[in-house]
């Protein structure tokens, strides 16, 4: 994107203001052996483009099983689950798209909602002729996640949430998440990508796994001004899917980073309670991309869950 900032230059204002994470006393599991999430730059990847809703949609796909849509929080893009697409391919059929306005998904306006998202992955499911998939979300891809299963129930085979959050918008949020747009629009999206970088990874994966981090800052600088935009409005504007959880009738996985600091633990812990049945992954050494930090640990919680309710 135009007046992007070099990778070593936002890694620089990164390690520069360093914070670490929580002690390894407070984590809850032993991680295993620590996993590079593949440090593929977001601008090389190689995908497919559908029309969904009026919208080109860039998704990558690997596998021949049972499908699996995997939705990419805000404002991130579906790189975020280049781990998965990677380790779940054996079992799955792991397709992972671009929402309008970021990676590699053009938006034509500034606009966006949950439910508009919504409609986008459903287009691009009866595109790829999935009728059914495990679909799961990311933070405001769990958003997103929950708003399909209103919308189309009979779509799902199983549900993962991801570090997200099934309450409505506060009063606070709806005041500050339009400020990225505002922001974006301003001094460029490459201004706030050290900050949320700081809130995606934790101190130890920055500081330590350098591929990691400029991986992540990567895909979020490939964000659209107009993408930003809208996802904030998005976030600012969310339904509240809490009294959606007790009526899902599907299996369903909520996985959270230890030190998730934009949806906290306990925020997961009220989601695995409310939902039927729901089983809980708890990432040690991880903060909000969990997934991505971790994708050993994750893809390992994702594949015993399946096994459990076969759905692989």
């Amino acid at each position: 994107m135009t007046n992007k900032l070099s990778t070593a230059g936002l890694f620089g204002l990164l390690t520069a203001a360093m914070i670490p994470g929580r002690s390894e006393a407070q984590q809850l599991t032993s991680p295993p052996t620590p996993t590079v999430a593949q440090a593929v730059s977001a601008d090389q990847r190689q995908g497919q483009y559908v029309d969904a809703d009026g919208v080109h949609i860039f998704y990558q796909v690997a596998g021949t099983g049972t499908p699996l849509l995997l939705i990419h929080g805000f404002p991130l893009s579906g790189q975020l689950f280049q781990g998965q697409l990677a380790g779940l391919s054996r079992q799955f059929r792991v397709i992972t798209p671009d929402l309008r306005g970021f990676g590699k998904t053009a938006t034509p306006d500034d606009r966006g909602s949950i439910q508009t998202y919504a409609r986008d992955m459903l287009g691009l499911m009866n595109q790829l002729g999935v009728s059914k998939a495990i679909i799961g979300g990311h933070s405001m891809g769990g958003q997103i996640t929950l708003q399909m299963y209103r919308q189309a129930p009979e779509r799902f085979l199983g549900m993962l949430l991801i570090d997200t959050n099934a309450m409505g918008a506060s009063v606070e949020e709806q005041a500050e998440w339009p400020g990225f747009g505002a922001q974006a629009e301003q001094q460029g999206v490459p201004s706030f990508v050290p900050t949320v970088t700081g809130q995606m990874l934790t101190g130890t994966g920055r500081l330590n796994d350098p591929p990691l981090a400029e991986t992540m800052m990567d895909i979020l600088a490939e964000a659209s001004v107009n993408g930003v935009k809208g996802g904030g409005q998005a976030l600012a504007t969310r339904p509240d899917f809490t009294g959606l959880l007790p009526k899902i009738a599907v299996p369903t996985l909520v996985i959270v980073g230890v030190d998730d600091p934009i949806y906290a633990l306990e925020v997961s812990e009220t989601m695995k309670v409310a939902i039927p049945g729901a089983a809980l992954a708890i990432v040690p050494q991880a903060e909000h991309a969990s997934i991505f930090e971790q994708p050993a640990y994750a893809n390992a919680a994702i594949t015993r869950w399946a096994a459990q309710h076969y759905l692989r």
